[in-house]
């Protein structure tokens, strides 16, 4: 099994006519340089569309490649989507034509429509505390010289996305790529929010929790719009935790996700857990769907693993169990049976 090419931005031609993701019509995502996307993962779909330093939103969504991204979603085609790693399409999330919602409905008609999306996913800073093998090779933290460069970034987009005072729902989305609480930048942002402008403001969360109970005061002013945060667990056990999360420790981790239980009853958030399904920790996936209950967790989230350039391919084929060529492909697809008969579980690519 070759690794997947994730640079490429056009896939083979789907026969999906009829099916619509709706994500293209409702969401754009942002990275640290400024590009922006119609998708929310860029593994998924690795086309940018324009960069909100250098354009307005208005020119962006306008742009040729945007039209040509909706217009795939349209005629079924899908050809700026990649199929085999898309958990809309490996979970039969797209909608049919009765259950498109009414503001996407009206849209399909014509590629030239669009609206100005309501969901503004952030992967701004790769800033984080922890080095997990699976996503990157060492820690990463702002170099001296950018923090001016990268907190100009914060307030452009503050200025550029959230200026327009409105009463629509709007969903701010912190997301992977890096650690919210090892971000200065975007706890600045967060902080920085006219939340008076928009009550009715979404924000999701994307965490490691190692780090919660110290930082969390950094975003009180924002707490009571938080819908939904999920964590990065990867583990049921100390042992198999701190090597997977690399330089994270199981107190922390635990003492963070008590804090979460106790705020999801104080302010009724969305709690998650998220497992990336690997050699290291599938024997370990049913000890962390236990603890997600443990933690009154909502959703138990599996996903499958994949190379995003941390490994070479032969250490990278050691950790997918889930390919078939694997040695111990067979007691990780067992197990995945068994999860996948528990209420609350939720898979992407497996």
């Amino acid at each position: 099994m070759q690794p997947i090419r994730f640079d490429l931005h056009k896939f083979s031609v789907k026969q999906l006519q009829g099916k619509y993701c709706i994500t293209p019509f409702i969401l754009i995502s942002i990275n640290n340089a400024g590009q922006v996307y119609l998708c929310g993962c860029t593994w998924w779909m690795s086309q940018p569309v324009g960069n909100i330093l250098t354009s307005t939103l208005d020119e962006i969504l306008s742009s040729k490649i945007a039209k040509n991204i909706r217009q795939s979603i349209i005629d079924g085609s899908y050809v700026y989507c990649n199929e085999k790693v898309c958990g809309v399409m490996q979970n039969g999330g797209l909608n049919d034509i009765e259950t498109l919602p009414p503001n996407v409905s009206r849209l399909i008609s014509d590629s030239n429509l669009y609206d100005l999306p309501y969901h503004i996913q952030l992967n701004l800073d790769q800033t984080c505390n922890l080095s997990c093998p699976s996503c990157r090779t060492r820690v990463i933290k702002v170099p001296a010289e950018q923090k001016n460069q990268q907190k100009q970034l914060g307030q452009t987009l503050l200025k550029n996305l959230l200026s327009t005072p409105t009463n629509q729902k709007i969903i701010i989305e912190i997301s992977a790529g890096g650690e919210l609480f090892s971000s200065e930048m975007l706890m600045e942002l967060l902080s920085g929010i006219d939340t008076d402008q928009f009550p009715n403001l979404e924000i999701h969360i994307g965490t490691n929790a190692t780090l919660v109970t110290r930082r969390w005061d950094r975003i009180k002013n924002v707490e009571k719009f938080i819908k939904k945060i999920t964590v990065s667990v990867d583990a049921g056990s100390a042992l198999v935790y701190e090597q997977v999360r690399r330089g994270g420790t199981w107190t922390d981790l635990c003492d963070g996700m008590e804090f979460l239980k106790n705020k999801k009853q104080e302010l009724n958030f969305e709690l998650n857990g998220r497992l990336i399904f690997q050699k290291e920790n599938y024997k370990d996936s049913e000890k962390f769907y236990d603890l997600c209950q443990q933690w009154n967790c909502d959703l138990a989230e599996y996903s499958r693993i994949y190379n995003w350039n941390t490994w070479t391919v032969e250490q990278f084929l050691q950790q997918d169990v889930y390919d078939p060529a694997h040695l111990e492909h067979s007691q990780a697809i067992e197990i995945i049976q068994k999860l996948k008969k528990l209420p609350n579980t939720w898979f992407n690519g497996l």
